[in-house]
């Protein structure tokens, strides 16, 4: 790696805490929009500014000026985070405005090529990371815009965007593949069309047009699905591909349940069933992807710190491949997706507590294995 963020690995903790966070809340009986916007800005958003922190630099081949700005973004995270979880949502949504601008202005300013495809897939998804959080920010001030399309322009403008910019790089770089560029693009534009449509009928809110937005966008994403599957199909074995790349997939699973979900709930207006559509977008898809992307990165990043650190030292460490355990990953991988199909049925049963209480013991084991792991290998 070129540059290396120590800060990244902060972000990731403080999203994963928050995640849980928002599960505990749920299971003392908080309302689900207040979960879901801790679990999309405390927990997406914030792994997202992590990530970017250390994909960015690295995709522009240049380092961040000002690296002690990154603990500023943190300590603002921090505060937003904490705010959230105290159900001081307006004050959070300043702290968590001032956050995305201050992260904006740092990391764009060594952007200098704009062409590579997940370069345009990331900038995009900054640019609705500001959008999203003035309209948290606005939602809470006046009420004028519905929470709902705050929650949508996270979940469509940037995770959506984050991931398929990734995604379409990571997957085939790990299979040893080439990427389609020309396709890549053409899922990048269409992409922007869907989810500005999407977003704009969340805020008129019409659930007609929710629905032919949410139509169009699952198009889009069959696109995505078309390109991803054909790089995964001619490998040997999907039993043998690498745990990230289990997890992306796993949450494309969710990911497609979750916007059926969301169509039915659009065309016959059972809005009971938001609580269970959110499982699937929130729990399920969004941190598995979050999951399988950390389990990628972190390692990465600690190898690299602990690799200048030792080789000063004169002594050897193991192959970035060998700190992480790919029976554990493989483990924690199969109990995520057991856990997030048992949470949707008991969430649908009405049973939310119990449908929490199984998720957080689950990725509490994912907790151990990487971020446990990772601070023993590096302390040693």
């Amino acid at each position: 790696m070129f540059f290396i963020s120590k800060w990244s690995p902060l972000f990731f903790l403080l999203a994963f805490i928050n995640l849980v966070g928002s599960l505990i809340l749920r299971i003392k009986g908080t309302d689900h929009i207040d979960t879901g916007l801790i679990a999309v800005f405390g927990f997406v958003l914030y792994t997202l500014i992590g990530a970017g922190y250390q994909i960015i630099p690295n995709s522009q081949q240049r380092q961040i000026k000002y690296k002690n700005l990154q603990g500023v973004v943190f300590l603002l995270a921090v505060i937003s985070s904490v705010l959230m979880i105290s159900g001081q949502f307006f004050y959070a949504s300043i702290f968590n405005l001032i956050t995305i601008l201050v992260f904006t202005v740092h990391i764009t300013a060594i952007i200098h090529n704009v062409q590579p495809v997940t370069v345009k897939f990331l900038l995009a998804s900054i640019v609705y990371a500001n959008i999203g959080s003035l309209f948290f920010f606005l939602s809470e001030l006046s009420g004028h815009i519905l929470l709902q399309t705050v929650i949508h322009t996270i979940n469509v403008g940037v995770l959506l965007n984050a991931v398929i910019g990734v995604e379409l790089a990571w997957i085939p770089m790990m299979l040893m593949h080439s990427l389609n560029i020309r396709m890549g693009n053409i899922i990048f534009w269409l992409h922007q069309i869907s989810a500005l449509t999407l977003i704009g009928a969340f805020y008129f809110f019409d659930y007609k047009f929710i629905l032919l937005g949410g139509i169009f966008e699952a198009v889009v994403l069959l696109m995505f699905f078309y390109v991803i599957f054909s790089a995964v199909k001619s490998s040997k074995a999907l039993m043998k591909v690498q745990p990230p790349i289990k997890f992306f997939l796993g949450g494309h699973i969710f990911l497609i349940s979750g916007i059926l979900m969301g169509l039915h709930i659009a065309g016959s207006k059972m809005v009971q069933f938001i609580p269970v559509h959110m499982d699937a977008m929130v729990y399920g898809f969004a941190a598995l992807t979050i999951f399988g992307g950390t389990l990628h990165l972190m390692p990465r990043i600690v190898w690299n710190m602990v690799h200048i650190k030792k080789a000063r030292e004169g002594k050897t460490i193991p192959n970035v491949f060998q700190i992480i355990d790919q029976k554990e990953a493989n483990i924690s991988f199969y109990l995520m997706m057991i856990a997030t199909a048992v949470m949707i049925v008991l969430d649908f049963m009405m049973l939310h507590n119990f449908a929490a209480g199984i998720y957080i013991v689950t990725s509490l084991y994912f907790f151990y294995i990487l971020f446990v792991k990772m601070f023993i290998f590096y302390i040693k």
